[in-house]
């Protein structure tokens, strides 16, 4: 082999290994959205945490903590798989532990919370962490009401909900599934946020926003990001999830969502 083609060679596999490294970068992502609204009266600032599963973050959860805190939120929405049906829960305890000394928090169960057999022990958790959890409940946070339910829906708990909203309150529903968008629409919700999707794992940026998500299947349309429901006034946020596992995420590093809700 010549020299000039080492060379190129070389250069090659630098390149590979370079867009390698980006795409399976495990750093914490934090995109913003901002919603605004004519029915909210102060600006309020959500971090939307989703889809843990249990992942580790360093001791104590210091890296996801600290992602967080730099953020200043005044709310902290937990919408579901947070913790993991066959993983130990010590990481999703450290997380919800510190967030909850610090911040007023909302949680509601995902699928994986409900496959365990154990959601009702793991709301006792929850609830121990100082955390609130929502079941077809409702509260009201800087002039904005935050309602949610459980994974198992539809439900009674569902439809609780859908009784708050539809006024001139703005109101927000954490729902973990982005799937279930038709149950949205319509019903009176200023914002939906969910998560479930994991960013469709797989991302070919420009090209396809998700290759596979659970109950969505292939090239799934809610894979991450900000949707406008068909009926023009509900938005959905959908994030794409903190969860590591032996699944590589390519070009879709986890991430804490902030939502910025601004008067107007």
């Amino acid at each position: 082999m010549t020299d000039r083609k080492r060379r190129v060679y070389c250069i090659i596999l630098g390149w590979v290994m370079i867009i390698a490294a980006i795409a399976l970068c495990q750093g914490i992502a934090v995109p913003v959205y901002t919603v605004r609204s004519e029915k909210i009266s102060e600006r309020v600032r959500i971090v939307l945490v989703t889809d843990l599963h249990s992942s580790y973050y360093g001791p104590g959860q210091e890296v996801l903590i600290g992602t967080i805190e730099e953020q200043s939120p005044d709310v902290i929405l937990l919408v579901g798989d947070i913790f993991e049906d066959i993983r130990p829960h010590r990481h999703s305890i450290e997380t919800l532990a510190a967030l909850g000394e610090k911040y007023p928090c909302y949680y509601v169960t995902g699928n994986h919370e409900e496959w365990s057999g154990e959601a009702d022990d793991i709301k006792d958790i929850v609830r121990d962490c100082g955390v609130t959890v929502l079941e077809g409940t409702g509260e009201m946070f800087r002039g904005i009401r935050i309602c949610g339910a459980d994974d198992s829906l539809p439900g009674s708990q569902f439809e609780d909900c859908v009784q708050m909203a539809g006024d001139d309150v703005f109101t927000v529903i954490m729902s973990h599934r982005p799937d279930r968008v038709d149950m949205y629409s319509g019903q009176g919700f200023d914002l939906v946020v969910s998560g479930h999707a994991h960013g469709g794992q797989v991302i070919v940026p420009g090209l396809l926003n998700g290759l596979y998500a659970p109950d969505q299947g292939l090239f799934p349309e809610y894979a991450g990001g900000e949707y406008t429901l068909e009926d023009g006034s509900t938005v959905m946020i959908v994030s794409r999830g903190l969860c590591r596992n032996i699944l590589p995420r390519v070009f879709n590093p986890p991430e804490v969502v902030v939502i910025d809700l601004i008067p107007g």
